[in-house]
């Protein structure tokens, strides 16, 4: 006779396993950012004195201080916030507007080479997008727009990986519902308004997550089109704290501390939206 008790601890002893293996993964990648957090609060003269220290103090400060934060309150470090955020949600405003409108057209219509227009597609968000920066460079400077936020935003609206996510709910949809409101009808752009757009709420949850993030992140691109001062943003001015002659450790931790956390606020408040539409959408 099976017997139920041994499949039951087994069972147990599986969750437990898995569990503790999460959260020791969890503290293993954690213990860098932690480090960077804790070095922050850290005197100048203290931040390496216990890297090769196996103690307590490598992780935590012996002694606290807020010199690093009160350096970076500063009208460049301030400017550099303030242009990331405009960056990234002007970003986000044209890209899920645009992603969308362009996951709508794969998902319903039928017209020529639509099915090597969506490999093109998947195929850009697998591609480095460093493989494309002097391409890129070359006609941003033809069209005069270097040194300008329509270079730094531009370029990121169109994206492969969000407009997968859009067409793959939009297919989804039964076309009877589509073909309803044309009887009744409604053009294309108001089915696309009315009716596509509403039932996409953790899709366009996610793509604002996945658009703010990456260009939150931008450090390569801006620092190639954009180097005037105006239009610094923010991880171009945390690496600026370094030079061939010396680095700023401390303001440099501080500066990136303020970054994760100005990035993690969307993420705490979009990550359910997130995870549902990743795995809704089909990707393993």
């Amino acid at each position: 006779m099976f017997n139920f008790k041994i499949l039951l601890t087994s069972n147990i002893w599986s969750i437990i396993f898995r569990y503790y293996s999460l959260i020791l993964i969890s503290i293993l990648l954690m213990s860098p950012l932690f480090w960077v957090i804790t070095s922050s609060f850290r005197p100048t003269t203290e931040i390496f004195s216990f890297s090769n220290d196996p103690s307590w103090k490598m992780l935590f400060p012996t002694e606290l201080t807020l010199d690093h934060y009160q350096g970076i309150v500063r009208p460049e470090f301030i400017r550099a916030i303030a242009n990331s955020l405009f960056v990234a949600l002007a970003t986000v405003v044209l890209g899920v507007l645009v992603n969308a409108m362009a996951g709508f057209a794969f998902a319903v219509f039928n017209f020529r080479f639509k099915n090597i227009l969506f490999i093109l597609v998947l195929a850009s968000f697998m591609m480095p997008f460093e493989s494309i920066i002097i391409p890129l460079f070359v006609l941003i400077r033809a069209l005069g727009w270097t040194n300008s936020f329509q270079a730094l935003i531009l370029p990121e609206v169109a994206n492969g990986l969000v407009i997968f996510l859009f067409r793959q709910l939009f297919i989804s949809i039964p076309r009877e519902i589509y073909e309803a409101a044309l009887v009744d009808g409604a053009s294309w752009f108001q089915i696309f308004v009315r009716i596509a757009m509403p039932l996409s709420g953790p899709t366009i949850a996610t793509s604002a997550l996945m658009l703010f993030i990456l260009q939150w992140d931008a450090f390569f691109w801006p620092l190639v089109v954009a180097s005037a001062p105006e239009y610094t943003v923010i991880q171009v001015a945390i690496i600026r704290n370094m030079t061939l002659e010396q680095s700023n450790w401390g303001i440099m931790f501080a500066s990136t501390t303020a970054a994760v956390l100005i990035a993690a606020i969307p993420f705490l408040f979009l990550q359910r939206y997130y995870v549902k539409t990743i795995v809704e959408s089909g990707i393993k």
